[in-house]
């Protein structure tokens, strides 16, 4: 949000200087961003006036002007077609930083220098509105009114030796986005009187309601809506000092009686539009919504595709514009536009966001209505839009204002305690102090006792609602530096051991192991979510249609951040997410994790790509796969304590999502997978490259882990004995059935086992796998022989032959 400080002169006598008034603004909780010196932004700028335009020797689209700068007159190469002689035109001499370069795709400014073009010397430039970074056209030069005074600074022509403040304005503050928003939190702290520009209209004796009329067909959506209408303007450019403060803000004028709505949205912070009174069928106005798949142009000349929800401002035949966010090509206001209404309104500002989200449509008017513009504020802004138009266009302004308002939104009624106050900021601050500040802020005090005070709260502050607010009002006023430290005297003791927190143990075992977090939305687009579940959860009023379904999985968001990644070109990644997805309950699910007919579970995913090991002289290059996830796996259960679980090896891949997939198991219930992302999903999150999951179900990881009950394990004593071990198996027998018949058979003599060859190939058969694990044996009571050790590898062949009707390959 561009504030100026020349502009805010007009509502308070500001002295202070650039600096204090961002430092002010920023204890009032108003982050000033930026703060720009536009006088020293337009150094060695001035006004100047084309005395000759020749034609130059050695280019057919260059001119060789000669341009009267006041002190000087100088030759400067042109290549714009519209330079003509008698031209008043803004002239940037050598040393001008020229603040957008519109032949750098970016726009980067650039310091203008003294320079030979074709072989003719040239001494200046003259400029474009883009390269002075007033407006976005590039094709010719920008010409000045004939009034503009030769060798006159340029930032004095238009308005722009003054500095602009760029506000963070926080969602919560829609009174700020304006300049008499900012001014009245000014006048407080400065202990200034806020000046509010009086409209006085002169108005015709005829009557608005014999010219116009209004309909409401959706008070939810427009609980008012007001309009009046201006005969006979004229539609000419903008006076001088209106387009100056316009473009002090980032707009660009249009003409008088657009410049005028958009100088009162920023002025006041309440959003108007003027409509040709003409192309209105029936002069009628009609707020109701779109019909589904309906088509409306907009101002921009795009064809929107409208829903059933989009509300829309109509005449007695069709829409005119879409209401709170654009007006339409069908009723704007052109050049030969005479007569004009002029809408003021307020719109729910739920409504307002889900359009401007469906369309993908951001506006000044709907980013207002859609923080909550002021109900209240209606009736101010169109009397002042329609002042100004009689005063700059003359028009006449017809007797009366339209203004439908069935059920009226009064002020909240608030009670602060002083008590409370002074309990809840650690020190007293005097009652009078405290009622000087909520009138300063424009709160009107209904009552003060000795015990609170009660006031009426304006609807232009829709964040203000309880008593805490009027506390934090108070505060932020009054100054959060003058509140005393303390420290606190409260000391809290724990009653009870508290509970592991095992998701926390999860995240330091993989920030440990290298991996790094990430956080995303929990929503997503229902298609995208269709591809993960059939009962995904679909949401009844999304604001966009990224956001029309809750996740069934990690894994598109995971995929979103890998394509995010690969856009700066980092593709070596390790990371990791535990989040919540969510699904449509079904029989079997777990009652605990059950909300209404829904299921919300925790799950984690890991997520590695791209280079297993730095670059390095000594080592080869090598990239990840899917054994060196199922390692951190293996790894990350074994430091939780999570014993009993299996993986699951799959034959052929389940999904065409998904290639190599691995089921994993804990305590016998299925928990999730393991697997290289397949070609379906490369191709929808464009993305190419070998991507390797893990979506485990957090719920059964911490139920299987037995880290809150672990104990201390004795060093092994006796030396371990390595064994290696190969079945061939028929191609349907998974990988861990042969897994979990080795660990049934070995007991408490296996300390681990690995799974480190997978074969297929002439030698074993068709239709046959040859499986390969490294088992480790150990006795914690003696050192085992070699007959004993042997012994057991002939008990363990013999059962896994039996319960697979593998045999065994090479022992």
């Amino acid at each position: 949000m561009k504030i100026s400080h020349n502009w805010l002169k007009n509502y308070i006598d500001l002295e202070a200087e650039p600096e204090e008034v961002k430092e002010k603004l920023t204890m009032l909780g108003l982050e000033v961003e930026s703060v720009e010196y536009l006088g020293e932004k337009y150094k060695n700028f001035y006004v100047g006036e084309v005395l000759e335009v020749n034609k130059h020797p050695n280019a057919d689209k260059l001119t060789v002007c000669k341009v009267n700068v006041g002190k000087d007159v100088l030759q400067i190469i042109c290549g714009a077609p519209n330079v003509a002689v008698g031209q008043k035109v803004p002239v940037a001499l050598v040393g001008a930083i020229i603040p957008r370069n519109q032949h750098d795709p970016e726009g980067k400014p650039f310091v203008l220098t003294r320079a030979k073009i074709r072989g003719v010397e040239s001494y200046g430039m003259i400029c474009s509105e883009y390269e002075l970074g007033l407006g976005e056209d590039k094709e010719g030069i920008m010409v000045l009114d004939e009034s503009a005074k030769v060798g006159q600074p340029l930032a004095e022509y238009f308005g722009l030796d003054d500095v602009v403040y760029d506000i963070s304005i926080t969602p919560n503050r829609p009174d700020c986005l304006s300049h008499i928003g900012i001014a009245r939190e000014l006048a407080v702290v400065f202990g200034l009187k806020l000046k509010k520009p009086e409209v006085k209209l002169i108005e015709s004796e005829r009557k608005v309601t014999d010219f116009a009329s209004v309909e409401i067909v959706d008070y939810i959506n427009c609980p008012r809506y007001s309009a009046r209408v201006v005969l006979n303007v004229k539609v000419e450019p903008s006076p001088q000092w209106l387009q100056n403060y316009l473009r002090l803000v980032g707009l660009r004028p249009i003409n008088n009686i657009v410049d005028i709505t958009n100088f009162v949205l920023y002025e006041v912070g309440h959003p108007l539009h003027a409509f040709d009174y003409d192309k209105l069928t029936g002069h009628k106005i009609v707020v109701k919504c779109a019909n589904d798949g309906e088509v409306f142009i907009t101002l921009d000349g795009k064809a929107r595709t409208l829903r059933s929800d989009t509300l829309m401002i109509c005449d007695a035949e069709k829409p005119v514009a879409i209401a709170g966010v654009m007006g339409g090509l069908n009723s704007e206001i052109t050049d030969e536009t005479r007569n004009v209404l002029i809408e003021s309104a307020y719109f729910n500002p739920i409504s307002i966001r889900r359009t401007s989200k469906f369309l993908g449509l951001s506006t000044d008017a709907s980013y207002r209505f859609e923080r909550g513009a002021d109900p209240n504020a209606v009736i101010w802004a169109v009397d002042r839009a329609a002042q100004l138009m009689a005063e700059i266009a003359g028009g006449e302004v017809l007797k009366g204002v339209i203004d439908v308002y069935p059920v009226k939104i009064e002020p909240r009624i608030v009670k602060l305690r002083f008590s409370r106050l002074n309990s809840i900021i650690g020190m007293e601050i005097p009652r009078d102090k405290v009622v000087e500040i909520l009138e300063g802020l424009e709160i009107e005090v209904l009552n003060v006792d000795d015990d609170s005070v009660k006031v009426r709260v304006p609807t232009f502050r829709p964040d203000i609602e309880r008593e805490i607010d009027l506390v934090e009002e108070v505060a932020r006023v009054y100054g959060y530096d003058k509140i005393p430290d303390k420290m606190s005297s409260v000391v809290h003791f724990s009653t009870e051991k508290a509970k592991v927190d095992f998701n926390e143990v999860v995240r330091e075992r993989l920030i440990g192991a290298g991996f790094k977090e990430v956080v995303t939305n929990s929503m997503l687009d229902e298609e995208v979510a269709s591809l993960f579940s059939d009962n995904f959860v679909k949401v009844l009023n999304p604001l966009s249609r990224e956001m029309s379904a809750l996740r069934p999985s990690l894994i598109p968001s995971a995929l979103d951040v890998v394509r995010h990644n690969f856009g700066y070109g980092i593709r070596d990644l390790k990371f990791f997410e535990i989040g919540r997805v969510f699904g449509v309950g079904l029989a079997g699910d777990d009652v605990s994790s059950l909300v209404g007919n829904y299921v919300e579970k925790e799950h984690l995913l890991i997520l590695m790509t791209g280079r297993a090991e730095p670059l390095s002289y000594d080592l080869k290059e090598r990239n990840f796969d899917i054994y060196d996830l199922k390692g951190e796996i293996e790894r990350l259960f074994k430091s939780v304590f999570l014993e009993n679980y299996r993986f699951i090896y799959y034959s052929n891949n389940r999904s065409a999502l998904a290639e190599l997939e691995i089921g994993v198991e804990i305590d016998g219930k299925y928990a999730g997978k393991l697997f290289k992302v397949g070609d379906v999903l490369l191709k929808r999150f464009d993305v190419q490259a070998d991507i390797f999951i893990a979506e485990i179900d957090l719920n059964l990881m911490s139920k299987g882990s037995r880290i809150e009950s672990r104990h201390y394990v004795e060093l092994p004593r006796y030396p371990s004995v390595y064994r290696d071990l190969a079945f061939v198996v028929d191609e349907s027998v998974p990988v861990g059935e042969l897994e979990k018949a080795i660990k049934e058979k070995a007991g408490g003599l296996l300390k681990s086992i690995y799974l480190f060859d997978i074969y297929r190939g002439e030698k074993i058969g068709e239709g046959k796998k040859s499986v390969a694990f490294s088992l480790e044996i150990v006795s914690g009571q003696k050192t085992l022989t070699d007959e004993e050790v042997n012994a057991l590898m002939r008990e363990i062949v013999s059962y896994v032959e039996g319960r697979t009707g593998g045999k065994l390959r090479g022992f």
